[in-house]
């Protein structure tokens, strides 16, 4: 029985000092780095920076340690062109404002700032890293001097959008071409010494996306929309060779393989392909990706210096290809290996599970058909793992890390194995027999090897299936199948020890399942809206759901009544994980942003995690606690860990240092060391100990010409900090308030207007706003010394004429 499972599992007594409960967790961020169609740029010629549009900013990452190395700021407009100079040393930024802005990597700052005359989508950069040219919506192309900051041409002749650029040549030399080509197909050979078009060529009937000449400067290519290659000669740019090839062209160019030249060409089919330059056959290509519900392109292409590629696809992820090691022989077709992936954005992740033998990959179910995994030591190194051909919807992972379930709208599940030899997830078992979307998954807890495996699906059905011993195979029949909810299963968990397993649907209601036979044990009912997770405690026999309606429920596995209610989200609760084997807590996170950690002892929240600015749709928990994951709408993910231990040991200090400050005090106050005393009751913030230290020093009087009884004090006052004159001013304005107080604090006043010049005093931040709080308390007081003043000049009169009278 689980009770049995329980006791026998976890019932050796805790070690020292682990009864406390998890309450403080530090945070590293892996955000998105890129968002917006706008094509991303690298320095060609080392591959180490890598400039990526976010919105209306820019960010700039090194790619070889993975960080981020700037931030750039936006006008205010979404970012349409950018494009890096191949050494890396400079940007070129323009937005939908038409401002052009330089941005200097060295120096880390904007250099330049300039107003193009129309919108630009279309930048390039010249092979010295000397010139950027930008192509604007007006026809007009403007070629930029980096080194020098300004406008070295302005080239019109095209009478509609530029669309493609490539440089030929080198600064100053006698050779030094531009080629543009514009969306009505028309391409253009720019003479930059000459400073005019020398070419018009109209061969295109779509817009030109791709524009360059080979490496020998003898062979220039263009390559539309309207799915044609061209070839010229550029003596005289008379055609070679028109290729047909099929496809939409976003990029086009030359590149070598081994000592021979080709062409390549990418686009609509999310493929890159190598062609032969003589008889237009294709010697190469990338990998093909599976065939989809998701729609990709390939918006661009860019050559690095090494001769390897890398792909700019519209999901925001770049592909780097090595051409290096794929020299075609005639005989096949090659297929260029993968270098690497990088992620520029995840989307919204669905859920998120940690993965891999250490468990420290993160696993990712996203608006993508793909299963995403990451390092989050690298994390914008992705790896894609095809095989659904939907959107993912959920995914489980084995207690080792080494099994991964995934769940999809293609009605389908699918189980992946980790290879040890590859140190790889590599395809394992499909399961097929739902007739709607799979929505959620979960496999056997019991062992690390997965026995079983239960899914739900908006059929409101739930099955559950054997896994299979041996790989690539496909199961069609259940062991049983069970008509489970009235409404969509949001969630599926499976207790520690296969006995039970629990569904959460959005027809309000949980369930408990007998896992052998299928039957419903328990129903778990009482929210007013659906049910978006549930969750066992590994210790306990508790379960938790997370509702639509704001509140967390924990429910009795023994009579499936509710135990508690937590409240306190301001929104729909997308997640609730149990942890703490010692003192039972909670976590949830959702559509308000939070993440909430709860006390079940309790029943109440001890503190809330504001990190997303999104939803929050998925969670995943590590060692019991000690480490947490959360993931959001934008495709943020934030890595939590526990801190607490580490937080109760600095508070410790602190309080031991308190103690040693409060004891310091004292003696400087029994030893009559007035400015100690003062500075340290200052930074203790302890304002009536500060209060009797100055009256004492005043009463005290060693220094009978000083307004507060000591010049030293006096000194010590002239000599304090912004902040510290802040915090003083405070004081004063607190006493000021309090006629029996009112003098200490106006000799204050006196000490500090003549130490300081008022200049200075009115140039601390926020000093003035105190000082004007003053001020009227000190009319009230001055009113009433002049009154009492008055006062005095009629009991000196009466008591002169009392005395005429006795005499």
């Amino acid at each position: 029985m689980y009770t049995e499972f329980i006791a026998n599992h976890y019932e050796r007594k805790p070690p020292p000092g682990m009864e406390e409960l998890k309450t403080t967790y530090t945070f590293d961020d892996i955000t998105p780095i890129y968002v917006g169609g706008t094509s991303a740029t690298i320095s060609t010629s080392n591959g180490e920076f890598l400039a990526t549009p976010l919105n209306e900013g820019v960010i700039v990452t090194n790619l070889f340690t993975n960080e981020i190395v700037y931030k750039i700021d936006g006008d205010g407009e979404v970012i349409t062109s950018l494009i890096m100079t191949p050494s890396g040393s400079h940007i070129g930024l323009v937005s939908q404002s038409q401002q052009l802005r330089i941005f200097d990597l060295t120096r880390g700052q904007i250099t330049k700032n300039f107003k193009l005359p129309s919108p630009v989508y279309i930048s390039a950069a010249d092979p010295t890293s000397s010139l950027f040219a930008f192509g604007g919506s007006d026809g007009v192309i403007t070629v930029w001097d980096i080194e020098n900051g300004y406008v070295t041409h302005s080239l019109k002749g095209h009478g509609t959008t530029v669309c493609s650029l490539s440089f030929y040549g080198e600064l100053n030399s006698q050779d030094w071409k531009l080629a543009s080509g514009d969306t009505m197909g028309t391409v253009k050979i720019w003479d930059l010494i000459k400073r005019r078009a020398v070419f018009t060529l109209k061969d295109h009937n779509a817009a030109v996306r791709g524009v360059g000449f080979d490496s020998t400067g003898g062979l220039f290519l263009s390559g539309g929309r309207d799915n044609v290659v061209i070839l010229y000669n550029t003596k005289n740019f008379k055609t070679v060779n028109t290729f047909p090839v099929s496809e939409q062209i976003e990029a086009a160019g030359f590149v070598t393989l081994g000592d021979k030249q080709h062409f390549y060409t990418a686009g609509l089919e999310n493929i890159l392909k190598v062609w032969d330059i003589q008889t237009g056959e294709v010697v190469g290509k990338s990998p093909t990706p599976l065939k989809t519900s998701e729609e990709l392109l390939i918006i661009d292409v860019i050559k690095m210096q090494d001769n390897n590629l890398y792909l700019v696809v519209s999901d925001q992820t770049l592909v780097e290809l090595d051409l290096l090691d794929s020299v075609p022989d005639g005989s096949e077709v090659v297929e260029f290996r993968v270098v690497k992936r990088i992620a520029g954005n995840q989307g919204i992740i669905a859920d998120i599970k940690y993965a891999g033998p250490d468990l420290n990959l993160l696993a990712m179910a996203t608006n993508s058909p793909a299963l995403r995994i990451v390092d989050p030591k690298r994390p914008l190194e992705l790896k894609l793992y095809e095989g659904h051909t939907d959107i993912l919807n959920a995914v489980d992972v084995s207690n080792d890390g080494r099994w991964l379930a995934t769940a999809s709208k293609d009605n389908e599940a699918r189980l992946w194995k980790w290879n040890e030899e590859t140190e790889d997830f590599e395809a394992y078992a499909r399961f097929q027999g739902h007739a709607g979307s799979v929505t959620a998954i979960s496999l056997s807890k019991s062992s690390d090897d997965p026995k079983f495996l239960i899914t739900g699906s908006n059929d409101l059905t739930i099955k559950k299936w054997k896994i299979p011993s041996s790989a690539d195979t496909i199961i069609k029949t259940s062991e049983f199948t069970r008509r489970a909810h009235d409404k969509d299963i949001n969630s599926i968990d499976v207790s520690p020890n296969d006995e039970f397993f629990a569904t959460a649907s959005y027809d309000k209601l949980g369930k408990i399942w007998q896992t052998e036979t299928g039957e419903t044990i328990g129903v778990l009912k009482g929210h007013k809206r659906g049910l978006w997770d549930i969750n066992f405690y590994k210790f306990d026999k508790l379960v938790v759901t997370g509702s639509g309606d704001k509140t967390i429920k924990v429910w009795s596995l023994l009579d499936f009544t509710c135990k508690k209610t937590l409240e306190g989200h301001t929104n729909s609760i997308q997640r609730v994980k149990f942890f703490n084997q010692q003192h039972p807590q909670l976590l949830s996170c959702g559509a308000d942003g939070l993440v909430k950690i709860w006390d079940y002892k309790l029943g109440e929240s001890i503190k809330s995690l504001d990190n997303h600015d999104q939803r929050i749709w998925a969670m995943d928990v590590k060692n019991d606690g000690d480490e947490f994951i959360t993931a959001d709408a934008d495709g943020k993910l934030s890595q939590w860990k526990d801190n607490t231990e580490e937080e109760i040991k600095q508070k410790e200090q602190q309080a031991k240092h308190r103690v040693e400050q409060q004891q310091s005090l004292s003696n400087f106050i029994r030893n009559k060391e007035w400015s100690n005393a003062f500075l340290l009751a200052l930074t203790l913030d302890h304002s009536m100990t500060l209060y009797n230290v100055v009256k004492s020093c005043v009463e005290t009087n060693e220094d009978q010409d000083s307004t507060v009884g000591s010049f030293e004090l006096e000194n010590t006052i002239s000599q304090l900090s912004e902040d510290q004159l802040v915090r003083l001013f405070k004081k004063i304005r607190d006493w000021n308030v309090n006629s029996k107080f009112f003098e200490i604090s106006q000799k204050l006043l006196n000490v500090v207007l003549n130490q300081f010049g008022v200049d200075r005093l009115t140039e601390i931040p926020g000093l003035m706003k105190i000082v004007e709080s003053i001020i009227p308390y000190n009319e009230r007081h001055y009113a009433r010394i002049d009154e009492m003043v008055e006062q005095t000049y009629v009991l000196d009169y009466t008591i002169e004429q009392m005395n005429k009278l006795v005499a």
